[in-house]
């Protein structure tokens, strides 16, 4: 998981870290945030390319880090777009049900393809979503996702009730993890 700072420094826990900060000048607080969103395009990058799976990126907001993944993702897809083939990301907004996420997750269960969920935090405080984004996200060599209850909705659109997830997921939140 990677925290974008906000410009405004973030506050920290413990005494020799909050000396650090108010040691530190305007220029090294900039190189300081500067090397975290270098940080955030490698990772991006990096999933953008299978070497990382997932990536979960959180902090506040109006800092960029919407901006800067969609930026080298872009870079990305140039080459689907030169060669007429559809793009390989799919950026969701919003709010999301569980088989909603179900579906997106499926459409893009191909390896190469990468989903990104930008302020998608309802996600993150339903059960069902929660576990299906850590299958997603598990680290093992298989990434099976299932939903193995009765749904006319998958049936109708011919989505099975279980498939391998191949792709790459990017999560940005503004969710302050350490304090919720």
């Amino acid at each position: 998981r990677i925290s974008v700072p906000s410009e405004d420094a973030i506050e920290l826990i413990g005494s020799k870290q909050e000396q650090q900060r108010k040691a530190e000048t305007p220029e090294e607080a900039m190189d300081r945030i500067r090397k975290r969103f270098n940080i955030l395009d490698q990772m991006t990058d990096a999933v953008a390319n299978g070497v990382v799976r997932g990536l979960i990126v959180s902090g506040p907001p109006g800092v960029g880090k919407s901006f800067g993944v969609e930026r080298i993702l872009e870079e990305y897809d140039a080459m689907s777009k030169l060669s007429n083939t559809p793009a390989r990301t799919e950026i969701v907004k919003g709010a999301m049900t569980p088989i909603g996420l179900y579906q997106t997750l499926y459409a893009n269960a191909d390896a190469g393809n990468i989903l990104v969920f930008d302020d998608c935090d309802s996600i993150l405080f339903d059960e069902v979503c929660l576990n299906m984004l850590k299958a997603v996200l598990d680290s093992g060599k298989k990434r099976t996702i299932s939903w193995k209850s009765e749904s006319n909705t998958l049936r109708r659109e011919g989505i099975p009730d279980r498939f391998e997830f191949k792709g790459g997921v990017i999560f940005i939140t503004n969710v302050d993890f350490e304090n919720v």
